[in-house]
């Protein structure tokens, strides 16, 4: 392989402009015949490595639908394997079809979905939806008012909308889905609340806490952030900021 050839985007080979990129070692080729001598010359069989490890930022479409593909040979074989060895625990440590998809849109997004094991009474509850249509995710939301030790769920909340409309049913008096017990809320002005989301990487006996940006949606929201089954949103009044630590 002549060097520089992958950083200048030419032919590996001939050093012709490149039209094709490998799968498996994203050598650069121009032709079916310089595929073919790339493909001599490093034993390479042109196949993308499909367990390979890919950042978050280098994620797309094309990872997708072959991670989804990956899964259904994965299941195939699988299904085969029980067919043969029934009761040997094959499935064990292997994600349901939808979850596994569910997790693969969630990092497209770049928001990191942890799925707890069975036995967590979290992952019972968790009612987050993805349509495969159109891959769209539809949340669960906790909503915490702590200023009144109030609590309250949306079962799915589309990941589209907006923060800020989806709290203002809960904080407008008005609101056909505010409750009595609110009144502390309804007296604040939209710009004196704030609302946090726990940060899944704080140590367990030091909460931390994300501060979400109401003028956003939730899908804008939880770029960056790993979320642990369904996202905890606390509605606090923004004199009380202090009492959580914060981080970006």
């Amino acid at each position: 392989i002549k060097s520089g050839a992958v950083f200048q985007k030419i032919c590996s080979s001939c050093q012709a402009p490149s039209k094709y990129q490998c799968p498996k070692c994203s050598i650069l080729s121009c032709s079916v015949n310089c595929v073919k001598a790339h493909k001599l010359e490093n034993n390479c069989d042109g196949m993308r490595e499909k367990t390979a490890f890919i950042p978050v930022e280098e994620f797309n479409d094309s990872q997708l639908h072959s991670d989804f593909h990956f899964l259904e040979d994965v299941r195939r074989d699988i299904d085969i394997a029980r067919r043969g060895k029934k009761g040997k625990g094959l499935l064990f440590g292997l994600l349901p079809h939808h979850l596994f998809k569910l997790q693969l849109v969630a990092r497209l997004r770049k928001t990191d979905l942890q799925i707890l094991p069975v036995a967590f009474s979290k992952r019972a509850r968790n009612t987050t939806y993805l349509r495969y249509g159109d891959k769209k995710i539809f949340w669960r939301v906790e909503w915490e008012f702590p200023h009144v030790e109030f609590s309250c769920v949306d079962e799915r909340v589309d990941e589209d909308e907006i923060l800020g409309s989806c709290v203002d049913k809960y904080i407008n008096e008005k609101s056909e889905h505010s409750n009595e017990k609110l009144s502390y809320y309804h007296s604040l002005k939209f710009s004196e609340i704030a609302i946090l989301m726990k940060d899944g990487n704080s140590p367990s006996k030091m909460d931390q806490y994300h501060i979400l940006e109401l003028n956003k949606s939730l899908k804008s929201n939880f770029k960056y952030k790993k979320i642990i089954e369904y996202p905890t949103f606390l509605v606090i009044s923004k004199l009380h900021m202090s009492c959580y630590e914060t981080v970006p």
